[in-house]
């Protein structure tokens, strides 16, 4: 029943869950799918249900007072997401849109409670993913405000290639699905600049791009220049 595009992902509340959790949670239930570009929350919309995704990949962007939009995270198959608003009872604190097809489990936020009133270890692995990823946001946020773009761009690029994949494995590759935007965003540079930074990137062989995604292909050297050490 649980998604099947990844592994067991340790630190996946979902992938932690014992089938008879995950059924818990999703019978009855119901599947959905989204096109690229479709919404499945808007930020400020009432907390009304949760998702697991099964297949596919979301972008979660927030917009502040000024209104500025910027990315928070991308979460891919065995993420649950969207939890937070259904659990508080509060408006959705961001907008989950569809980055490719996207099928998931819609549970909705009565289900969640219920099912949490009842099932004390469910939540406390929904709570153990919240924590990691507070921790995540905070990494992110540290190494966007360095002050050489270089190193700054490596090691924001090592803290997204955990988010993408939490059990992610340092001498493997990683993709992240991201458009150079979202990127600059997080870099808090212009596109302008972040293309130089990933241009140089790739002439020493360390990434490589395509639409919307950047691939980590030498992990090790990407974490000597997060160090401040030179390439080879």
């Amino acid at each position: 029943m649980g998604p099947s595009e990844t592994g067991n992902g340790e630190r996946r509340a979902w992938h932690r869950l014992t089938v008879a959790e995950q059924n818990a949670l999703t019978t009855p239930g119901q599947q959905r799918i989204w096109q690229s570009g479709e919404f499945l929350a808007m930020q400020g919309s009432p907390p009304s249900s949760m998702f697991v995704i099964i297949r596919g990949w979301v972008k979660i962007t927030a917009t502040n007072y000024r209104g500025d939009n910027a990315p928070l995270a991308a979460r891919g198959p065995g993420e649950i997401v969207g939890e937070l608003a259904p659990i508080s009872g509060l408006p959705r604190g961001a907008t989950i849109q569809a980055m490719d097809e996207v099928c998931a489990w819609v549970i909705t936020a009565e289900r969640l409670l219920a099912v949490l009133s009842r099932n004390p270890r469910i939540a406390m692995e929904l709570l153990r993913s919240l924590a990691f990823r507070l921790q995540q946001s905070d990494r992110l946020r540290l190494e966007s405000g360095g002050t050489e773009f270089p190193q700054r761009l490596a090691a924001l690029l090592l803290e997204l290639a955990l988010q993408y994949d939490p059990d992610w494995a340092a001498a493997s590759e990683v993709v992240l699905h991201q458009t150079q935007e979202d990127l600059a965003s997080f870099a808090r540079v212009s596109r302008s600049t972040l293309i130089r930074g990933l241009d140089e990137l790739k002439r020493i062989g360390v990434v490589k791009t395509a639409r919307h995604r950047v691939t980590i292909i030498r992990p090790d050297i990407l974490r000597d220049l997060a160090a401040g050490r030179p390439a080879p």
